[in-house]
């Protein structure tokens, strides 16, 4: 199966790479025409090029915003896309997803909604979780690919379910983080050395994935970018508004959001979200 790829992000290119490592007929196209001439992977300079010959087309882009105008791009362009399948694998409001898919359906061609859980390490590894939202046959179809990106994939039935589980995810990630942040202020503040803090945490309630992923970037403060704060806080806001949707009160997530905000105020919006540490150390006045 031909593959077109769209977006070449921290997650994109990695993830585009690895399919085509693993021998995959793959070109990309990215709005940003540089990303793609610098990916090192066969690519296009228009997204016309790109829907011609290819029969599954992959878009990882960064919110609801850019997934609706990139798909509404596609369908402006004219071109028959009857048969060709679509998947969307950014991090979106349920309803977006829905959209997508009635939106492609009405033209004959099938999507599934399959966002990641992971970041810029697992991606490179072949590690992520995947979940998958869609026609279940589309789904059988596609899972070797999805085999290649992930580790873990999980069929979630009727499109918007991938999405939601990928926001309770995200709400357990974000608000994990500054649960250990506050907490490592906390200890260091109460003199104990956030070495010694952190190590202890890994051995008694914070032992978890993400201590162990960020544990060098809370006690270093390298923030070098494998999930921004600028994505945790769009996640966050998502999930934020589907808890006033369904009515459910998400008193840490909306306080988990702003903490990730105030970063964003200081400037930290593109380094990876563990600089939230940064708004505690401000908050409890340490240099």
């Amino acid at each position: 199966m031909k593959i077109g790829w769209i977006g070449l992000g921290h997650m994109g290119l990695p993830m585009a790479t690895n399919l085509y490592n693993a021998g995959y007929d793959i070109k990309v196209w990215n709005r940003d025409i540089k990303k793609a001439e610098k990916s090192g992977l066969p690519y296009v300079k228009n997204l016309e090029e790109l829907l011609d010959d290819r029969e599954i087309i992959i878009t990882m882009l960064f919110d609801s915003k850019s997934v609706e105008e990139v798909y509404e791009k596609i369908l402006e362009t004219g071109k028959d896309i009857k048969g060709k399948i679509f998947i969307d694998m950014t991090t979106i409001y349920p309803d977006t997803a829905k959209k997508i898919a009635e939106m492609l359906i009405k033209n004959e061609a099938e999507f599934l909604e399959a966002p990641v859980i992971g970041s810029v390490i697992p991606a490179k590894k072949g590690l992520l979780t995947i979940v998958v939202s869609g026609d279940e046959k589309i789904f059988q179809k596609c899972k070797e690919i999805f085999s290649i990106l992930g580790k873990e994939i999980f069929y979630m039935g009727d499109y918007g379910v991938a999405s939601t589980m990928k926001l309770v995810n995200n709400t357990v990630l974000g608000n994990f983080l500054t649960a250990l942040c506050e907490a490592v202020i906390l200890a260091e503040k109460s003199g104990i050395p956030r070495e010694k803090a952190i190590k202890v945490l890994s051995h008694g309630a914070g032992k978890s994935m993400i201590l162990e992923a960020k544990k060098d970037k809370l006690l270093h403060e390298n923030y070098d970018t494998h999930f921004s704060v600028n994505l945790i806080h769009k996640d966050l806001g998502y999930a934020v508004d589907l808890g006033q949707e369904k009515k459910v009160p998400l008193l840490i997530t909306s306080t988990s959001h702003q903490l990730y905000n105030s970063a964003r105020a200081y400037n930290l919006g593109d380094l990876d979200f563990s600089a939230v540490l940064e708004i505690f150390k401000k908050l409890s006045n340490i240099s």
